[in-house]
């Protein structure tokens, strides 16, 4: 009776994980990017990331570019740059248009809003 129960719910895990990741592909460039402690505007015109179909990432913030292999689990997008540990971002929103996440970087809060290109 069990494994009957965890069927469907395995399908419906993977329908919106399909979905999600869906969601996440193309290009997303930088609208907002503010810390707790501060309210201005982190954003730069040279802070974007593009997340493809093979779940493959590439990014630039500033000067950094980067490339690697990305996840989903749960709410959270796990990010794997080349030859670098796991970045973990909490996704708060995820539409057609937008992704906004919330993440730590030496201890305080930063909240990054993305709109696709």
């Amino acid at each position: 009776m069990k494994k009957l129960l965890m069927l469907p719910l395995a399908l419906i895990l993977f329908t919106c994980n399909s979905e999600k990741y869906e969601l996440l592909n193309g290009k997303w460039n930088c609208h907002s990017w503010t810390i707790e402690s501060s309210e201005d505007n982190q954003c730069s015109s040279n802070v974007y990331f593009m997340f493809s179909p093979d779940k493959t990432y590439s990014s630039k913030i500033g000067s950094l570019e980067e490339k690697g292999h990305f996840m989903l689990s749960g709410d959270k997008l796990i990010c794997t740059p080349e030859g670098k540990m796991d970045i973990g971002v909490e996704i708060n929103t995820l539409t057609q248009d937008t992704l906004r996440f919330t993440m730590s970087r030496s201890g305080q809060k930063e909240i990054v809003t993305l709109l696709k290109e």
